[in-house]
């Protein structure tokens, strides 16, 4: 039942769309938050610099997160819509431009609509299949999503070569911006310090992926023998930060060990600025490496169950190719590279160079400014 009101219900919002679209639109903005909720990542990034920049059309966050649009409505007065109102809605249908950062559920309950500019700003470099091989049953669905599209932003010809066959899209549809996110590496953090003095120590972030169902896994406390890693840390006076991934929550075991902090989204929804202060990261599959190859710091990748992943899962790009760093299984492997790298941060630099004149065009941190310019040329 709730299925067929969803669909009628946009059925009605594209039929009095199709009436009015003549003479509704409008020159402002609509930046749709991360799964029609969250103001995180790239979104996060091209919203504030529009608050710095000032420019004289209006733009509006998207957000159907009740707990989100409270947040934020005070915050930015008159600049935070939510879905279930009269304003929302003639507010969507007015907007020339509409900005995206995953799929067509970005402004969910209703569509992307027609005679609309859309950019998708994304929401990483990617490493892992995406679009078109994981596209089984939803390719007409997709199609529209698709051809919806005006521009798709990417860090580099590279990834942006990818994205356009993972896609299906046409060459001109590839907008090679930089994203907006990594402009993380020419703004000022220090005030994550006044809740985070420990930043200003040595720093290991333990940033892993998000595991589908069907692949084994395997618990902080399995991965990392608590006490052995405390030690660790404070011969080398460090601390470790374990960032679950956004879709998971692995925290319970770590509280009576002072040196190893939870990081996930729940304390820092944004990783950036962590990368910021991040001395050593440690990873597996997750596309933040390619973020943390900005700051030109060493990389340890803990792909202790790679066979098993990379059948179920698999890659856009050779994993060995393009992962500037260090491969470990084991604890022990791992405990030998954190020293290591540690003694020598300039170990694998030029690797990590390489990858990142592969991966980023761009090192300015000006991605929000390129994809200011393109709004203005679509306004």
């Amino acid at each position: 039942m709730r299925k067929l009101l969803f669909k009628l219900f946009r059925v009605v919002v594209k039929i009095f769309y199709f009436l009015g679209r003549s003479f509704l639109i409008e020159e402002f903005v609509i930046i749709a938050g991360y799964k029609a909720r969250y103001l995180a990542g790239n979104n996060q990034y091209l919203f504030n610099y529009l608050e710095n920049v000032g420019p004289r059309f209006k733009y509006y966050f998207y957000t159907k997160d009740r707990e989100v649009y409270r947040e934020f409505k005070d915050r930015y007065p008159g600049k935070v819509l939510f879905p279930y109102s009269l304003k929302t809605l003639v507010k969507l249908f007015k907007a020339k431009v509409i900005i995206i950062t995953s799929g067509p559920d970005d402004i969910s309950p209703y569509p992307l609509f027609g005679n609309k500019k859309i950019i998708n700003v994304w929401h990483g470099i990617p490493i892992k299949s995406i679009g078109y091989p994981a596209l089984t049953g939803k390719s007409k669905e997709f199609n529209r999503f698709v051809e919806a599209i005006d521009y798709f932003s990417v860090s580099a010809e590279f990834d942006g070569n990818v994205i356009q066959k993972a896609f299906h899209l046409p060459k001109e549809k590839v907008f090679v911006s930089g994203l907006c996110k990594n402009d993380f590496i020419r703004i000022n953090h220090k005030n994550i310090l006044n809740k985070a003095q420990y930043l200003k120590k040595k720093v290991i972030l333990y940033a892993p992926t998000f595991r589908d169902k069907g692949i084994s896994q395997k618990s902080f406390v399995e991965l990392f023998p608590l006490k052995e890693l405390q030690e660790l840390l404070e011969k080398n006076d460090a601390f470790f930060l374990y960032r679950s991934h956004f879709n998971t929550y692995d925290i319970k075991s770590i509280g009576n060990f002072d040196r190893i902090i939870s990081a996930s989204a729940r304390e820092f929804l944004d990783p950036q600025p962590l990368l910021y202060f991040t001395d050593l990261l440690i990873t597996d599959y997750s596309s933040i490496f390619f973020d943390f190859l900005l700051m030109n710091r060493p990389i340890i990748f803990y792909n202790y169950d790679y066979d098993e992943y990379r059948v179920n899962r698999d890659f856009l790009y050779d994993y060995e190719e393009n992962t500037p760093g260090a491969k470990v299984q084991t604890w022990e492997e791992l405990k030998r590279t954190i020293v290591k790298y540690f003694n020598d941060p300039e170990l694998d630099a030029e690797e990590r160079k390489k990858i990142k004149k592969r991966f980023h065009k761009f090192t300015d941190g000006n991605g929000c400014k390129r994809t200011y310019e393109l709004i203005k040329e679509l306004l």
